[in-house]
């Protein structure tokens, strides 16, 4: 029987929790996948996973380590996705979480997945024997596997696909719209200083700039792309870079990626530090212009005092920084300040 995305969770969960024994040999796994497992009560089931490519929820695989009625090895070069057991077998292309589909929650939405149900015992043979030959070259899972599982996934998750932005590139970003899924764990930061470039920083850029140009600074252009005496802004993150007035009034200049740092000593001779960023186009493959910056400044204004006090924010009364997830997330409170 041929299995398609619609029916593709069905079908896992009912071979999950009715066959008595089982064997399943699946890559990756995501959030939720070890509720999955625990359905299955009391029953036995050996589990490989591919661990070490750093797309494996470690949290899950932590979870099921140790659980009673639990196999579970690892494969460094498994990309399958089968479930066998002794009436029916299942090969198809979808990876596990908690909705029997890849990626992490709401993120799989817009992935097409497909099967092959077999209730054959020639076939349903066949695919054990594959099995066992899998395990046989599996390996036990140890704790400094785990913990180096942890890094990698970190760092896939800040970097990952976003499945949103390649199936409608003509929207631009829009922090109304974008899903928490989509956005968790990513490095991208929403910068808010209520300080303007001292003359001094402004000179010391400007020199910066003609070294690497040969132009002057454009002083009647947008403010330069550097922050001022912020050498603990997140590095390797894109930063959302909103101006906070006196007035409560907001202004989005675009997002930026720090690229160099200066270091000079003002006039009075105390240390000075400049953050030199690109200004990027795109955050998460959506476009970001001045649209996209109108539009944000515009969405934000109704909780910036909220975000602006948050524990969560990082910084002083001149400039704060707050990871865009937790933006969301206050933004969506049904208490922020409207």
């Amino acid at each position: 029987m041929f299995v398609t995305s619609s029916e593709y969770e069905k079908v896992v969960t009912s071979i999950l929790e009715e066959e008595e024994e089982l064997f399943v040999a699946v890559a990756f796994w995501g959030c939720g996948a070890d509720s999955i497992i625990n359905r299955r009560s009391a029953k036995t089931v050996k589990l490989i996973c591919n661990l070490a490519s750093g797309a494996t929820n470690p949290d899950v695989i932590g979870a099921l380590r140790g659980k009673q009625g639990v196999c579970l090895k690892q494969h460094d070069r498994l990309h399958a996705k089968v479930f066998v057991g002794s009436k029916r077998a299942l090969v198809g292309s979808a990876n596990l979480s908690s909705n029997g589909l890849n990626l992490e929650g709401a993120e799989i939405s817009g992935w097409e997945e497909a099967g092959l149900v077999t209730t054959d015992a020639k076939e349903i043979g066949a695919i054990k024997k594959w099995f066992d030959a899998m395990w046989r070259e599996s390996r036990e899972i140890k704790d400094f596997e785990l913990e180096d599982a942890r890094r990698k996934w970190k760092e896939r998750r800040a970097t990952r696909v976003n499945i949103s932005s390649s199936s409608s590139s003509s929207r631009g970003f829009s922090l109304a719209e974008l899903s928490l899924e989509e956005i968790s764990d990513r490095r991208i930061y929403l910068v808010i200083y209520r300080n303007q470039l001292s003359d001094e920083a402004v000179k010391e850029y400007g020199k910066y700039q003609k070294q690497q140009t040969g132009q002057p600074l454009d002083k009647s252009a947008e403010p330069p792309p550097v922050y001022e005496g912020w050498p603990e802004l997140p590095k390797d993150a894109q930063l959302i870079d909103v101006y906070y007035g006196p007035r409560g009034g907001l202004r989005c200049f675009g997002v930026y990626t720090r690229t160099y740092d200066i270091k000079f000593k003002y006039s009075e001779g105390s240390q000075g530090h400049l953050a030199v960023c690109r200004k990027d186009n795109q955050i998460m493959g959506y476009p970001f212009g001045h649209e996209e910056e109108l539009k944000f400044a515009k969405d934000l204004c109704p909780c910036i005092e909220e975000i602006w006090n948050s524990d969560l924010a990082v910084g002083d009364n001149l400039g704060k920084y707050i990871q865009l997830a937790d933006v969301v997330q206050i933004c969506r409170r049904p208490h922020s300040k409207r």
